[in-house]
């Protein structure tokens, strides 16, 4: 899998140096009964990505980039370092409002990890991983 990533990776910066867009559509790990059967999907491949290409509009060009989370709350040296309370905190301040964070967390964590796309990616990618389960 990490190959099929790292050539992934590597076609959307070629297709950046042509002016081509990309974009990973990760909604491929949803419904594994439908994209098993559109794509013919054999038993023990899981399509970890799909990647789409075209030519942006002007306006996609022009568009301001949504704001990330500082680089420091992202990038660890030498191993992982699991953030605590204060930590997230701090990281989250410029988008959860002064005496908000708990109502911003809940709503983050709601639009991420307890919406019915959620749930639907992680039963389909439970289902793909029953295959290897029993091999």
């Amino acid at each position: 899998m990490d190959d099929a990533l790292i050539a992934a990776q590597n076609a959307v910066v070629a297709a950046e140096s042509f002016g081509i867009g990309s974009c990973y559509i990760g909604d491929i790990m949803e419904n594994c009964q439908a994209q098993r059967e559109i794509l013919g999907l054999p038993d023990l491949v899981f399509p970890a990505a799909l990647l789409v290409f075209g030519y942006p509009t002007e306006q996609q060009k022009q568009r301001p980039k949504p704001e990330r989370v500082d680089m420091r709350f992202i990038v660890h040296e030498n191993r992982y370092q699991t953030p605590d309370e204060a930590r997230l905190r701090q990281m989250f301040a410029a988008r959860a409002p002064e005496g908000q964070y708990a109502e911003w967390m809940a709503a983050f964590c709601n639009r991420k990890y307890n919406s019915d796309f959620a749930r639907e990616m992680s039963r389909s990618v439970g289902e793909y991983l029953k295959q290897y389960a029993s091999e």
